[in-house]
């Protein structure tokens, strides 16, 4: 995995300022980036792996030096950014962010949208005291419950079915009273959102599904088919079969040319064997589906199924992305007859079987 070159040593050093009259400066930092925009910045510095030490002489998600890091006030929290949380981190680059400006980022800054002056982040907040109780969603941050009017904080690898499944409520419900933080697609949200719920719209008085809110989770397949495309709105970069310099001699599944962390979904209903790095596949996910073939969902930015978990078709699995041998960011979406290399079978050919055209 690699980065923008563009970053330096001295991309996060305040040049011209002793270490002691920096951190002083900018002890209290005025509101500048929210996280839904460190989020994007983390996104595009390390594939918004929080926790990355690659070796090359930078940590954590939003990728400080350790010079940076000590600088700024990080080893209050961790020796390394890589060993610190992710509010933690970005409290340090609010820091970073009051004195350099979006520069200390130099291009996954200005490709975030990172700026001074920007809205307060939206790190999680304990409830009230005696205001309700507070429960914890899956990477360990607050989720407040409070009576009347409650918020969720986004974790990675959620979507509005899950989340809606663990609060006890429709995803219709969520996506109509937090449309102003999600957007026009239900199906993209990001960690560090804080979405409300149980505020008594209509949604949870019982309406109808709003007639503005799309399904959450697009696919090509028809009421009757079986299957659905592993990810949408991506053209084909590598065909089954086609000649090259691949392992085999011949390419082993189908490409599908989308940017970086598009959603992709199961194909069909089946059962996870595998999820998480698989060496020049990158980050994947495997699942062996009910006819018995198996799918690899390859080179994924994150891998969000859990292995032995139960999915059906449509439902999210990974984000697509850069990892392993991988050239730029696309899906490798392979069919086996079997658990393993060499294995592979015609993908057109399964899904069509499923209902789904390409």
């Amino acid at each position: 995995m690699s980065f923008p070159s563009a970053r330096t040593l001295a991309g996060l050093v305040v040049a011209g300022i002793a270490a002691p009259a920096a951190v002083g400066l900018v002890a209290q930092p005025a509101s500048a980036a929210s996280v839904g925009t460190w989020d994007k910045v983390a996104q595009c510095e390390s594939t918004s792996d929080w926790s990355i030490d690659t070796g090359n002489g930078y940590y954590g998600g939003l990728q400080f030096s350790s010079g940076t890091w000590a600088e700024f006030g990080g080893r209050q929290y961790a020796p390394q950014a890589d060993q610190a949380t992710k509010a933690q981190q970005i409290a340090v680059a609010e820091k970073v962010l009051a004195t350099q400006g979006p520069g200390a980022w130099p291009s996954c800054g200005k490709l975030a949208g990172l700026q001074r002056g920007g809205p307060a982040p939206e790190t999680p907040e304990a409830p009230a005291r005696g205001a309700g109780t507070s429960t914890v969603n899956k990477n360990g941050d607050a989720a407040t419950k409070a009576r009347g009017a409650s918020a969720y904080t986004v974790a990675a690898g959620d979507t509005l079915g899950t989340i809606g499944s663990e609060l006890g409520v429709s995803w219709q419900t969520l996506y109509s009273e937090n449309r102003s933080v999600i957007g026009s697609d239900p199906d993209v949200i990001f960690p560090g959102q804080r979405l409300a719920y149980g505020s008594g719209g209509s949604a949870d008085s019982g309406s109808s599904t709003p007639a503005a809110a799309p399904k959450p989770k697009s696919s090509s397949k028809s009421s009757s088919a079986e299957g659905v495309l592993p990810v949408s709105g991506g053209s084909i970069s590598a065909r089954y079969h086609q000649a090259g310099g691949w392992a085999a001699g011949y390419h082993t599944g189908i490409d599908f040319a989308v940017s970086t962390g598009t959603p992709v979904r199961a194909a069909a209903a089946g059962t996870v064997v595998s999820s998480g790095w698989q060496g020049a596949y990158g980050n994947a996910v495997v699942i062996k589906h009910d006819d018995g073939r198996y799918t690899l969902s390859a080179h994924l930015s994150s891998a969000t199924a859990s292995e032995g978990e139960r999915v059906s078709a449509g439902e999210q699995i990974g984000r697509s992305g850069n990892t392993g041998n991988s050239t730029g960011p696309h899906l490798h979406f392979e069919v086996r007859s079997s658990n393993g290399y060499g294995a592979d079978v015609n993908p057109v050919t399964w899904l069509n079987g499923l209902g789904v055209s390409l």
